[in-house]
């Protein structure tokens, strides 16, 4: 295997390294080098922003999931009631 290149079982030990630490501290980490949390070769740096933007991803579909946008008489609104389902699994 090339330099540049890691292995599944070191992508995933990586990715469980950087789940514990958090996507926050990671991104932000990488914002100023990648030096202190990620560390490695350029190639750690790349999988740690495709991790970033993986989480980021995730985040964004979890958000569209939960707000719900209704017709209103006002134009738009947030449903609240499927809101508060969604949030605390009961029936309004």
């Amino acid at each position: 295997m090339a330099d540049d290149q890691i292995s599944e079982k070191g992508q995933q030990e990586r990715f469980a390294r950087w789940e514990k630490i958090g996507l926050g501290r990671i991104k932000a980490d990488l914002l100023n080098g990648g030096h202190s949390l990620v560390g490695g070769p350029p190639a750690v740096r790349d999988l740690a922003w495709e991790w970033v933007r993986m989480k980021e991803r995730e985040t964004e579909r979890k958000a569209e999931k939960i707000v719900t946008l209704k017709p209103s008489v006002y134009g738009v609104g947030i449903d609240l009631r499927a809101l508060w389902r969604k949030l605390w699994g009961t029936r309004t």
